[in-house]
Protein backbone atom coordinates (compact mmCIF):
# COMPACT_ATOMS: atom_id res chain seq x y z
CA UNK A 1 0.00 0.00 0.00
CA UNK A 2 1.10 3.41 0.27
CA UNK A 3 2.18 4.32 3.75
CA UNK A 4 5.33 6.71 3.36
CA UNK A 5 5.51 9.72 1.33
CA UNK A 6 7.99 12.54 1.07
CA UNK A 7 6.64 16.39 0.01
CA UNK A 8 10.15 18.66 0.60
CA UNK A 9 8.91 21.73 -1.39
CA UNK A 10 6.97 25.29 0.52
CA UNK A 11 3.73 25.98 0.52
CA UNK A 12 4.81 28.98 -1.68
CA UNK A 13 5.68 26.31 -4.46
CA UNK A 14 2.61 24.43 -3.67
CA UNK A 15 0.35 27.24 -3.81
CA UNK A 16 2.27 28.55 -7.53
CA UNK A 17 1.64 24.59 -8.79
CA UNK A 18 -1.96 24.20 -7.54
CA UNK A 19 -2.78 27.88 -8.68
CA UNK A 20 -4.41 27.92 -5.43
CA UNK A 21 -4.21 30.07 -2.21
CA UNK A 22 -3.55 29.52 1.50
CA UNK A 23 -3.41 30.93 4.75
CA UNK A 24 -0.68 31.87 7.13
CA UNK A 25 -1.73 30.21 9.86
CA UNK A 26 -2.30 26.95 7.38
CA UNK A 27 1.50 27.47 6.36
CA UNK A 28 2.66 28.00 10.19
CA UNK A 29 1.31 24.88 11.42
CA UNK A 30 2.49 22.83 8.11
CA UNK A 31 6.47 23.92 8.91
CA UNK A 32 7.49 21.61 6.13
CA UNK A 33 9.68 20.31 4.51
CA UNK A 34 8.66 16.84 4.99
CA UNK A 35 11.06 14.16 3.62
CA UNK A 36 9.68 11.52 5.39
CA UNK A 37 5.76 10.97 6.76
CA UNK A 38 4.64 7.99 7.91
CA UNK A 39 0.94 7.43 7.86
CA UNK A 40 0.73 5.75 11.01
CA UNK A 41 2.05 9.51 12.45
CA UNK A 42 -1.52 10.85 11.17
CA UNK A 43 -0.11 13.91 10.87
CA UNK A 44 -1.56 17.14 9.07
CA UNK A 45 -0.52 17.82 5.45
CA UNK A 46 -1.61 19.67 2.27
CA UNK A 47 -4.21 18.75 0.18
CA UNK A 48 -6.22 20.74 -2.14
CA UNK A 49 -10.28 19.54 -2.08
CA UNK A 50 -13.36 19.34 -4.96
CA UNK A 51 -15.22 21.02 -1.92
CA UNK A 52 -12.59 24.14 -2.00
CA UNK A 53 -10.42 23.46 -5.02
CA UNK A 54 -8.81 26.92 -4.96
CA UNK A 55 -7.75 26.76 -1.27
CA UNK A 56 -4.48 24.59 -0.28
CA UNK A 57 -5.78 23.38 3.65
CA UNK A 58 -4.44 21.16 5.80
CA UNK A 59 -5.95 17.67 6.28
CA UNK A 60 -4.54 14.57 8.68
CA UNK A 61 -3.28 11.68 6.93
CA UNK A 62 -5.69 8.69 8.89
CA UNK A 63 -9.32 9.32 7.63
CA UNK A 64 -12.01 9.71 10.43
CA UNK A 65 -15.53 9.30 8.92
CA UNK A 66 -18.17 11.73 9.83
CA UNK A 67 -20.71 9.47 11.68
CA UNK A 68 -18.29 8.16 14.53
CA UNK A 69 -19.67 9.19 17.88
CA UNK A 70 -16.44 9.70 19.55
CA UNK A 71 -13.02 11.47 18.82
CA UNK A 72 -11.46 8.27 20.57
CA UNK A 73 -13.67 5.94 18.41
CA UNK A 74 -12.47 7.61 15.31
CA UNK A 75 -8.89 7.78 16.08
CA UNK A 76 -9.35 4.12 16.18
CA UNK A 77 -9.91 3.46 13.08
CA UNK A 78 -7.05 5.66 11.72
CA UNK A 79 -4.64 2.78 11.42
CA UNK A 80 -7.18 0.82 9.25
CA UNK A 81 -7.79 4.08 7.28
CA UNK A 82 -4.67 5.78 5.56
CA UNK A 83 -5.46 3.72 2.72
CA UNK A 84 -8.01 2.59 0.46
CA UNK A 85 -8.30 0.22 -2.45
CA UNK A 86 -9.64 2.76 -5.03
CA UNK A 87 -11.96 -0.33 -6.88
CA UNK A 88 -13.64 -1.02 -3.09
CA UNK A 89 -14.36 2.93 -2.66
CA UNK A 90 -18.15 2.61 -3.70
CA UNK A 91 -18.51 -0.16 -1.62
CA UNK A 92 -21.50 -0.50 0.79
CA UNK A 93 -18.87 -2.95 2.63
CA UNK A 94 -16.45 -0.18 3.72
CA UNK A 95 -18.11 2.43 4.74
CA UNK A 96 -15.27 4.77 6.27
CA UNK A 97 -14.92 5.01 2.66
CA UNK A 98 -18.74 4.91 0.58
CA UNK A 99 -19.95 8.38 1.82
CA UNK A 100 -17.25 10.25 1.16
CA UNK A 101 -16.77 8.78 -2.41
CA UNK A 102 -20.49 8.87 -3.14
CA UNK A 103 -20.17 12.73 -1.88
CA UNK A 104 -17.72 13.75 -4.44
CA UNK A 105 -14.80 14.14 -1.46
CA UNK A 106 -12.22 14.32 -3.43
CA UNK A 107 -8.40 15.68 -2.95
CA UNK A 108 -5.13 15.83 -4.53
CA UNK A 109 -2.26 15.11 -1.93
CA UNK A 110 0.93 16.78 -2.94
CA UNK A 111 4.06 14.39 -3.17
CA UNK A 112 7.73 14.51 -4.19
CA UNK A 113 8.34 10.57 -3.70
CA UNK A 114 7.09 8.13 -1.78
CA UNK A 115 8.57 4.81 -0.58
CA UNK A 116 8.02 1.05 -0.58
CA UNK A 117 9.92 -2.27 0.61
CA UNK A 118 10.93 -4.51 -1.91
CA UNK A 119 10.84 -8.07 -0.39
CA UNK A 120 14.27 -10.24 -1.13
CA UNK A 121 13.40 -13.17 -0.25
CA UNK A 122 9.84 -15.38 0.02
CA UNK A 123 9.16 -14.73 3.77
CA UNK A 124 10.22 -10.86 3.99
CA UNK A 125 13.37 -11.24 6.20
CA UNK A 126 15.39 -8.82 3.97
CA UNK A 127 13.55 -5.84 2.74
CA UNK A 128 15.22 -3.25 1.15
CA UNK A 129 13.85 0.35 1.09
CA UNK A 130 12.79 2.40 -2.19
CA UNK A 131 12.52 5.93 -3.49
CA UNK A 132 9.85 6.21 -5.82
CA UNK A 133 8.65 9.53 -7.80
CA UNK A 134 7.91 11.34 -11.36
CA UNK A 135 10.60 11.50 -13.98
CA UNK A 136 9.56 14.77 -15.15
CA UNK A 137 7.72 16.37 -12.37
CA UNK A 138 9.07 17.81 -9.10
CA UNK A 139 5.39 17.68 -7.51
CA UNK A 140 2.85 15.38 -8.01
CA UNK A 141 -0.90 14.04 -7.26
CA UNK A 142 -1.71 11.44 -5.37
CA UNK A 143 -5.52 10.79 -5.12
CA UNK A 144 -7.33 10.78 -1.99
CA UNK A 145 -11.08 11.10 -0.16
CA UNK A 146 -11.70 13.19 2.78
CA UNK A 147 -13.39 13.89 5.17
CA UNK A 148 -15.32 16.62 8.02
CA UNK A 149 -15.61 15.26 11.33
CA UNK A 150 -17.44 17.23 14.71
CA UNK A 151 -16.64 16.86 17.82
CA UNK A 152 -20.13 17.19 19.23
CA UNK A 153 -18.28 17.77 22.76
CA UNK A 154 -17.22 21.28 21.29
CA UNK A 155 -18.32 21.70 17.71
CA UNK A 156 -14.76 21.86 16.21
CA UNK A 157 -14.13 19.86 12.93
CA UNK A 158 -11.44 17.49 12.31
CA UNK A 159 -10.38 17.07 8.37
CA UNK A 160 -9.24 14.04 7.57
CA UNK A 161 -7.74 12.00 4.41
CA UNK A 162 -7.11 8.75 3.07
CA UNK A 163 -4.87 7.71 -0.11
CA UNK A 164 -6.15 5.65 -2.92
CA UNK A 165 -4.43 3.22 -4.42
CA UNK A 166 -4.73 0.36 -7.29
CA UNK A 167 -3.00 -2.53 -9.18
CA UNK A 168 1.19 -1.71 -9.49
CA UNK A 169 1.76 -1.22 -12.90
CA UNK A 170 4.69 -3.61 -14.16
CA UNK A 171 7.52 -1.34 -12.78
CA UNK A 172 6.12 -0.68 -9.77
CA UNK A 173 5.53 -4.82 -9.01
CA UNK A 174 8.88 -5.46 -8.82
CA UNK A 175 9.76 -3.03 -5.96
CA UNK A 176 6.45 -3.55 -4.12
CA UNK A 177 6.47 -6.96 -4.70
CA UNK A 178 4.76 -8.38 -1.76
CA UNK A 179 1.49 -6.55 -2.28
CA UNK A 180 1.64 -5.21 -5.64
CA UNK A 181 -0.39 -1.80 -4.92
CA UNK A 182 0.87 1.60 -5.82
CA UNK A 183 -0.75 4.90 -5.17
CA UNK A 184 -3.36 6.71 -7.48
CA UNK A 185 -1.47 9.12 -9.61
CA UNK A 186 -3.52 11.75 -11.20
CA UNK A 187 -1.50 12.76 -14.49
CA UNK A 188 -0.66 16.66 -14.49
CA UNK A 189 -2.99 17.34 -17.12
CA UNK A 190 -6.18 15.95 -14.96
CA UNK A 191 -5.57 16.93 -11.58
CA UNK A 192 -8.25 19.93 -11.60
CA UNK A 193 -10.62 17.93 -13.67
CA UNK A 194 -10.33 15.03 -10.38
CA UNK A 195 -11.74 17.44 -8.37
CA UNK A 196 -15.40 18.22 -10.92
CA UNK A 197 -17.57 17.41 -8.31
CA UNK A 198 -19.97 16.44 -11.18
CA UNK A 199 -18.10 13.40 -12.08
CA UNK A 200 -19.97 10.27 -12.34
CA UNK A 201 -18.82 6.77 -10.67
CA UNK A 202 -17.43 5.26 -13.65
CA UNK A 203 -15.36 8.84 -14.36
CA UNK A 204 -13.76 8.20 -10.75
CA UNK A 205 -12.86 4.96 -11.29
CA UNK A 206 -11.57 5.53 -14.95
CA UNK A 207 -9.13 7.50 -12.81
CA UNK A 208 -8.11 5.05 -11.22
CA UNK A 209 -5.33 3.30 -13.01
CA UNK A 210 -1.83 2.16 -12.89
CA UNK A 211 0.53 5.37 -13.65
CA UNK A 212 2.57 4.82 -17.14
CA UNK A 213 5.96 2.89 -15.41
CA UNK A 214 7.86 4.86 -18.74
CA UNK A 215 7.45 7.93 -16.42
CA UNK A 216 8.18 6.51 -12.94
CA UNK A 217 11.61 6.11 -11.70
CA UNK A 218 13.11 4.50 -8.08
CA UNK A 219 16.07 3.96 -6.61
CA UNK A 220 17.21 2.24 -3.27
CA UNK A 221 18.12 4.21 0.13
CA UNK A 222 19.23 4.10 3.87
CA UNK A 223 17.12 1.65 6.16
CA UNK A 224 16.88 5.02 8.52
CA UNK A 225 13.51 5.21 6.97
CA UNK A 226 12.89 2.39 9.36
CA UNK A 227 14.32 3.71 12.60
CA UNK A 228 12.04 4.50 15.30
CA UNK A 229 14.85 5.85 17.62
CA UNK A 230 16.03 8.89 15.47
CA UNK A 231 14.35 11.69 13.19
CA UNK A 232 13.50 10.73 9.92
CA UNK A 233 12.03 13.68 8.74
CA UNK A 234 16.21 14.29 7.42
CA UNK A 235 17.12 15.12 3.82
CA UNK A 236 19.57 11.62 5.16
CA UNK A 237 16.92 9.62 4.77
CA UNK A 238 16.15 9.94 0.95
CA UNK A 239 20.42 9.53 0.25
CA UNK A 240 21.10 6.71 -2.01
CA UNK A 241 22.40 3.59 -0.89
CA UNK A 242 23.14 0.38 -2.46
CA UNK A 243 22.64 -3.20 -1.26
CA UNK A 244 24.93 -5.77 -2.54
CA UNK A 245 20.91 -8.17 -2.42
CA UNK A 246 19.80 -5.71 -5.47
CA UNK A 247 21.74 -7.16 -8.44
CA UNK A 248 19.64 -5.12 -11.32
Amino acid sequence: MCNHKSQIKSVDFLSDYYSVSYSELMAEIYGGPRYHENAFDFLPGPVVTAGKPNELQLFHWGLVPWWVKTEADGFRLRPGTVNCKSEEMYSDDKPSFRDAAKNNQRCLIPATSYQEWRWMDPKGKTKIPYNIRLKDQEVFSIAGLYSRWKNKTNDEYFYSYTVLTTIANPFMEKIHNNGKRMPVIIPREYEKDWLNQSLTKDDVLAFCQPFPPEKMEAYTISKLITSRKEDTNVPAVLDPQAYSEVVD
